[in-house]
C-alpha cells in the first residue's frame, strides 16, 4: 500500500517517510523554510508543489498513485485563523481531492484535540471515546481547531476517514526545541515533568489501522520516563489550562493526563 503525506516536508512526516512507503507532497515555503531536512528525504520520492489549492494538490496525488492520503500539515504556532486553515480548511480540501479520486484518507490530529478529557478516563488513562469526542473540552486555538478538524471530515465522510492521535513525537530529524532540551535533561540526569509519548512505529502502526478500519485511533505507546528520563508527575488544574494562551495550554494539556488506546497494540 502507498501513501501520500500531504503535509510531509516536517519532523513527523520525515520519520514516516523513512517508515512507509510513500510520496511527500510539501509546499515551496515548506521546503525553503527547513532546509536543514533535505538529507532526511535523500532518495524519497517528493513532489513540490506552490500552494495546497485543488489543481496542485488533485496534481501531485495523480503523480503520486497512492492508496492512502495522510494529512500531515499541522500549525503549532499561530493565530486561530492561521491554524483553522491548516487543521480545517485545507484538511477538508484534501479531502474532497480524496474523495474523488477514491483514495482512502487519514488525519493526523493531537492528543490535544481532547482538550479536558477527564470523562474519557479509563482507570485514570484517557482512551479512546465511544462518541467521536463526546465528553471532551477542546482548549485554546491548537486543541479547538484540531478537533473541529476531526469532527468536520467525520461528518463530510460519514464515518469513512481515519483519525489518529498522536502525543509528544519521538524520532530521528528532531529539530523542535523541546527535544534539545530533553536531550539535555536526560544527559545530565535534570528531572522534568512525565508525559505521554508517541513512537514512530506506534505512529505507522496507528496509519496503517485507520486506514482500514475508519475511526479515531491513540497513538500512544510510552512516556518520558519509560525512555530514559529522570522524570516526576504534575497535574496542573483544569482552571489554569483553561486561562492560558496557547501553545501554554497544550503543553499543560500533556502534563495533566496520561493516554493510552483501547484498540491499537503499541
Amino acid at each position: 500500500m502507498k501513501y501520500a503525506l500531504v503535509g510531509g516536508w516536517g519532523y513527523v512526516g520525515a520519520n514516516l517517510s523513512d517508515y512507509l512507503d510513500s510520496c511527500v507532497i510539501a509546499r515551496k515555503s515548506s521546503v525553503e523554510r527547513r532546509p536543514f531536512l533535505e538529507y532526511a528525504f535523500e532518495g524519497k520520492e517528493v513532489i513540490v508543489v506552490n500552494e495546497f489549492n485543488e489543481e496542485e494538490l488533485r496534481s501531485a496525488l495523480e503523480r503520486c498513485k497512492a492508496d492512502v492520503l495522510v494529512y500531515v500539515a499541522g500549525k503549532i504556532k499561530g493565530t486561530y485563523e492561521e491554524m483553522k486553515e491548516a487543521h480545517v480548511d485545507k484538511a477538508v480540501l484534501a479531502y474532497e481531492i480524496s474523495e474523488r479520486l477514491g483514495i482512502r484518507y487519514v488525519y493526523i490530529s493531537s492528543v490535544a484535540a481532547m482538550g479536558l478529557a477527564d470523562r474519557c478516563k479509563v482507570g485514570g488513562v484517557v482512551m479512546e471515546e465511544d462518541e467521536l469526542l463526546k465528553g471532551c473540552e477542546p482548549v485554546g486555538s491548537y486543541s479547538t481547531t484540531k478537533a473541529e478538524g476531526e469532527l468536520t471530515l467525520f461528518d463530510k465522510s460519514r464515518g469513512r476517514v481515519g483519525i489518529v492521535r498522536p502525543a509528544l513525537v519521538k524520532g530521528r530529524y528532531a529539530y523542535h526545541v523541546e527535544w534539545k532540551w530533553l536531550r539535555m535533561a536526560k544527559k545530565l540526569r535534570i528531572p522534568v515533568p512525565n508525559v505521554s509519548v508517541t513512537t514512530i512505529p506506534c505512529l505507522v502502526q496507528g496509519i496503517e489501522t485507520a486506514a482500514e478500519r475508519p475511526g479515531w485511533y491513540i497513538a500512544v505507546d510510552t512516556s518520558l520516563g519509560e525512555i530514559g528520563l529522570k522524570t516526576f508527575d504534575l497535574k496542573p488544574p483544569k482552571a489554569l489550562i483553561r486561562a492560558l494562551p496557547d501553545p501554554w495550554n497544550v503543553s499543560l494539556l500533556s502534563l495533566r493526563y496520561k493516554y493510552a488506546s483501547k484498540y491499537l497494540p503499541c
